[in-house]
């Protein structure tokens, strides 16, 4: 989503393998460190606050019931600020035992955005890989241009538990962005088109109720280039455990891919091709 520093994939990983292990003990025993992948949230209206390094999402989510406790909707209004953009977004969602299908609609601000000129023999962009990227847009730096423009995504997602310890979750989303031609996506850290693109997410969760969950993790995504659609496949893992610092519903989340061997995949605050995040959420009942 955003350049947090040079080294946060290593630093991320070894900050939240430290987390999971020196917190374990302190953790209210009142509920379960894998909570997420066990139970679903409740009817009732919620804040939810994120943070991640270089900015913060807050949102107001209503839940309710339809057709008995199995099925459910959920209204959410957020908005986020970061280091590069800042956007709000509306979404509505609707849960039939364990299939979700989802709308949402949103307005995006990029105050430090990366857009590219057609490259020489073909390519598809010049000089945008990282280290362009990077002395394009120095972190201490104003940024070069501002982009401002509309997104819209529909999704359908399955959460199919195996047991008690294993969890399979799978989304495919077709989403729409109004960005300039050949800019850079903070959010998916990949160069596209404006237009839509569609992304397939594949993961199998392990999880443990004092520790919290791991996945393997595949994404696939179809992106809009030079009026085609380019295939991109990363990989990597997520890794989610509760975190305790309040009494109930907070979490510590890391997401990592990479594309070994692609020099304009990842945030090019880094010197390999990978998305790493690490987020903190608190979940408070209104």
């Amino acid at each position: 989503m955003t350049a947090f520093g040079r080294r946060l994939p290593l630093r991320a990983s070894f900050l939240a393998i430290t987390l999971w292990a020196g917190i374990a003990s302190q953790v209210r025993a009142d509920q379960r460190r894998d909570y997420m992948l066990h139970e679903f949230i409740p009817p009732g209206n919620y804040a939810l606050i994120d943070y991640f390094g270089t900015g913060g999402q807050f949102g107001i989510e209503h839940r309710g019931r339809i057709y008995g406790p199995a099925n459910d909707y959920t209204l959410n209004v957020s908005t986020l600020v970061g280091y590069p953009v800042g956007q709000v977004t509306g979404t509505a969602s609707v849960r039939l035992l364990f299939l979700r299908l989802a709308g949402t609609i949103g307005y995006r601000v990029v105050w430090r955005n990366l857009s590219f000129e057609p490259g020489e023999n073909g390519e598809y962009c010049s000089k945008c890989d990282r280290g362009a990227r990077r002395a394009m847009d120095p972190v201490l730096g104003s940024g070069p241009t501002t982009d401002r423009f509309f997104t819209a995504e529909g999704s359908a997602s399955i959460y199919a538990p195996f047991n008690d310890w294993i969890v399979f979750t799978s989304q495919l989303a077709v989403r729409y962005e109004g960005l300039q031609p050949r800019s850079y996506d903070w959010f998916f850290t990949d160069i596209h088109d404006p237009g839509v693109m569609t992304r397939s997410e594949t993961l199998l969760f392990f999880k443990h109720r004092d520790l919290g969950g791991f996945a393997p993790y595949l994404q696939v995504m179809w992106l809009p280039r030079d009026g085609k659609h380019d295939t991109e496949v990363a990989w990597g893992f997520n890794a989610v455990t509760r975190l305790g610092l309040i009494e109930r519903n907070d979490l510590l989340f890391l997401t990592f891919l990479t594309r070994p061997g692609d020099k304009y995949y990842g945030q090019h605050a880094y010197f390999s091709p990978v998305r790493a995040l690490l987020i903190y959420r608190m979940q408070l009942d209104l």
